[in-house]
């Protein structure tokens, strides 16, 4: 009887161990595959900042479907109301990248801001827009008008002094051009505070459908992705990885446009409007017709360095910088494909 216990207890205990022995690989084993997903989940900060208008959609969209994260990346976001105020923290070392203008890079790489672009965000449109009723048929008739735009050295700035109002031979002295910020223009106008704005979308399709006239499209002011020069040359694999969640945010806009607009009425606060005959808008439904000015792409083309060059040439006009500036020089080449 004695003999049966003992080896009754002899098995018990090696079942014991057997089973914490058990338990301990199973921990071990759930312990190393939650290693492995942090590793796959986490991996180097990279602080992107963007101009929160509509052309700089592939910003929100990566932000909100976390595109960039799954490249390995652990993305920071950051919005700007103007490219000036982006540029400063480019510039200072608190982002690394950047969804901006050509405008604005010209004048900061001509000061010596160690940035590049290396790709394509978007071609858009501006717009001048007025009230239907001020009798302004033309550009030529915003002599003696206030005319409200974003902040001196922006895209929007460059274009009107630079391109709009020269071609209306119209000088800047003869206007009076007033500082705010997009989303209170449409207000100022119709209050009668200033006579004319330039605005981006989706300002520029709300203000549309609410009554304003659009007096004159203009080119968008050439938004490009631009990186430090840190960044490029200390980690190109964290480039690599961001530029495929770049292209992947462009692919999904063009792919779902739908949720696409949802995500984009939200960042933008866009609201549903009745417009001039009756028609009812949904905010999707106006997204959608602000977003028909645009097209996304990664490819920059000979026709957009062109285009880059005039922008520059006209920074250079408006003595925004010091001496004419080769805009290819700011493009780094090995990323432009």
């Amino acid at each position: 009887m004695k003999n049966l216990t003992a080896k009754k207890m002899h098995t018990f205990r090696f079942l014991m161990i057997l089973m914490i022995f058990t338990v301990i690989l199973a921990g071990c084993g759930s312990t190393s595959e939650k290693d492995q997903t942090a590793e796959e989940t986490s991996g180097e900060t990279i602080r992107i900042g963007y101009v929160n208008i509509l052309s700089n959609a592939p910003a929100v969209v990566a932000e909100n479907k976390k595109l960039i994260d799954e490249q390995g990346l652990k993305s920071e976001f950051y919005s700007f109301s103007n490219g000036p105020d982006l540029y400063k923290a480019l510039s200072s070392g608190k982002l690394d990248i950047a969804y901006a203008g050509v405008p604005a890079a010209v004048n900061w790489v001509s000061r010596g801001a160690e940035i590049k672009a290396i790709a394509k965000v978007s071609d858009g449109k501006f717009g001048l827009m007025v009230n239907p009723d001020s009798g302004i048929e033309s550009v030529e008739d915003l002599k003696g008008k206030k005319i409200g735009s974003i902040v001196k050295g922006s895209g929007a700035d460059i274009l009107l002094r630079g391109l709009v109002l020269p071609e209306a031979k119209v000088a800047e002295s003869e206007v009076s051009i007033t500082q705010m910020q997009m989303p209170v223009m449409e207000q100022a106008i119709n209050k009668g505070s200033i006579d004319a704005a330039v605005a981006a979308e989706p300002f520029l399709s709300i203000a549309e459908l609410r009554g304003l006239k659009v007096l004159k499209e203009m080119p968008d002011p050439a938004l490009v992705i631009l990186a430090t020069n840190d960044l490029l040359s200390n980690q190109p694999e964290t480039v690599e990885k961001f530029m495929a969640g770049h292209k992947e945010s462009i692919q999904f806009i063009q792919d779902n446009k739908d949720e696409a607009a949802d995500i984009l009425v939200k960042n933008y606060n866009v609201p549903g409007i009745t417009d001039q005959s009756g028609k009812a808008w949904d905010a999707k439904d106006v997204l959608l017709k602000a977003l028909e000015r645009h097209q996304f792409n990664d490819k920059i083309t000979e026709e957009d360095f062109t285009f880059y060059q005039e922008v520059a040439d006209m920074n250079y006009e408006l003595k925004m910088i010091d001496k004419p500036f080769n805009v290819e020089s700011m493009f780094d080449k090995d990323w432009v494909k």
